[in-house]
């Protein structure tokens, strides 16, 4: 890493690193369908410092540079009767990659985790070189992740209060995840 190596500092965000999380979360999304996604600061600033944050949301930093980030949310295991964490949105600057900096972001995650009651940490990757590199501390399996969204998600709410039979019956086409929601009169 540039300069001395004792400058890397992994601590939970501030409100203040809401310019650096909105960069490095405009270089991630390259590539993916939410490219061109509008999104909003007043909603990312909400998310992390609002009245009900959604996450633990955490910065690498080297010097006063923010060039890494991590965010972890409390779950419960049932089948293993234990409190742990999802941890998503692993990201660091490309031009730190490769120094660790990650897996000094996942063990800062873990600390917070264990303080807060938890016992272990559940996350994936979509990228196989990216998995590999999670392998080699984490345990694997395959596994299929799904989403329910857009005018998809909406209908499939507008089902809820009927019978079990009338929902499977109108369980929305896959393809309305892809057409913006409808607005619907309350």
């Amino acid at each position: 890493m540039p300069g001395n190596q004792s400058e890397l500092t992994v601590r939970s965000a501030v409100e203040a690193d809401l310019s650096a999380v909105e960069e490095m979360v405009n270089d991630n999304v390259r590539g993916h369908p939410a490219q061109k996604h509008p999104r909003s600061r007043s909603a990312l600033r909400e998310a992390y410092f609002g009245t009900s944050p959604v996450a633990h949301l955490l910065v690498a930093t080297h010097g006063e540079h923010v060039i890494g980030m991590g965010q972890w949310t409390l779950i419960y295991d049932m089948f293993w009767g234990m409190y742990g964490a999802h941890a998503e949105w692993l990201y660091v600057r490309p031009e730190f990659r490769g120094r660790g900096v990650a897996a000094a972001i996942i063990a800062r995650i873990c600390a917070q985790v264990h303080a807060a009651g938890g016992e272990f940490l559940r996350g994936g990757a979509d990228d196989a070189e990216v998995a590999a590199l999670y392998e080699r501390v984490a345990m694997g399996w395959p596994a299929r992740q799904c989403y329910l969204s857009a005018e998809a998600f909406r209908a499939f709410g507008d089902l809820a209060g009927l019978p079990p039979r009338a929902i499977a019956r109108r369980i929305p086409a896959a393809e309305l995840n892809k057409v913006p929601p409808r607005e619907r009169v309350s």
